[in-house]
């Protein structure tokens, strides 16, 4: 009997949740909503989130107001985040870098993983390998046999010590078997001018800061980091074409703080979907070199978890930290 009386108790206990949590949705958004980006304005991240939050905007019938929090690489922007309350009116538009923190700050004042919610994967966008013209190499395999003929005497240009541009270059070094070396810059400006003086030779860039320069001979592509070639530079082949099975994309999705009722997660989601596939809003993002995806809660949490395996690996061998 106490049995009985213990489940039918248990069963109104969810009973009375799923009531809750639908009731929540019904009333969510009851004010405007805040979108945290850990980064300052006019960087990709920022774009992105104007761009979705403008949209979000007119469904929701609420403002969504971004609130630029740069510095740390995103940690003080995410900490945010951390300390926000968990009702669906504070989220943040993230990028790839999210997970690698957890590996390069050990001691970041939060868990990247179980305190925060996965609401949806919004777009990828790739790299572009390129080298200074005065490098005699005109494809991926040239530029591996060079390295290999010549171990560590070429060098590498990323924005700072475990940089995303610092982690695809360890991939292309640890998938090719070659030793370039890295010469660490604080900020991609510097990077991207040592670059063009030939102080470095290799480097990634966005698709969009190499569109003039290679128009103008000033940087010669090899190859860009996603799995197929895009639309911006549709001569130029994926990595994973020479490297099989290279592939290092940045990725941009919505988080919110763990707590945040999973019928307001769910709403959104579907609403994230719907708009970066909208036709206008799809043409905005490509014309940022980002590929609209839209997933659910559950996919991207996956991908999230596939990220933290893959750059463990790479991290863990190299022993990188970040600066």
């Amino acid at each position: 009997m106490e049995i009985m009386n213990y489940l039918r108790r248990a069963a109104l206990g969810a009973t009375l949740a799923c009531i809750a949590a639908s009731a929540a949705a019904d009333t969510w958004p009851s004010k405007p909503i805040r979108m945290i980006v850990g980064f300052p304005a006019g960087g990709g991240a920022d774009i992105v989130a104007r761009l979705l939050g403008a949209e979000l905007s007119k469904s929701l019938g609420q403002n969504v107001v971004i609130d630029n929090r740069g510095g740390a690489n995103g940690v003080i922007g995410t900490q945010e985040l951390a300390k926000a309350v968990p009702d669906g009116h504070t989220l943040m538009l993230t990028i790839s870098s999210h997970v690698t923190n957890a590996l390069l700050y050990p001691k970041a004042p939060y868990d990247a993983m179980k305190d925060f919610a996965p609401v949806s994967l919004v777009a990828t966008s790739p790299f572009v390998l390129v080298v200074n013209p005065a490098l005699p190499v005109s494809n991926v395999a040239e530029l591996v046999a060079l390295a290999k003929a010549q171990p560590g005497k070429i060098n590498y240009g990323s924005p700072g010590n475990g940089s995303t541009q610092h982690l695809f270059h360890v991939l292309m070094n640890q998938s090719a078997g070659i030793n370039m070396t890295h010469v660490a810059y604080k900020g991609g400006a510097p990077m991207a001018n040592d670059l063009l003086a030939g102080h470095v030779q290799v480097g990634f860039t966005t698709p969009l800061f190499s569109q003039t320069l290679l128009q103008q001979g000033k940087l010669k592509a090899l190859a860009v980091t996603s799995r197929k070639s895009i639309a911006q530079l549709p001569n130029v082949p994926p990595i994973g074409d020479t490297l099989r099975g290279y592939e290092a994309e940045v990725w941009y999705g919505v988080i919110a703080p763990a707590g945040t009722p999973q019928a307001v997660i769910n709403k959104l989601s579907a609403e994230i979907a719907l708009i970066v596939h909208a036709p206008a809003v799809r043409e905005k993002l490509v014309a940022q070199a980002a590929e609209p995806v839209g997933s659910t809660p559950q996919q991207f949490t996956g991908v999230m978890e596939g990220e933290l395996k893959k750059w463990s690996a790479v991290i863990r061998e190299t022993g990188i930290r970040a600066e």
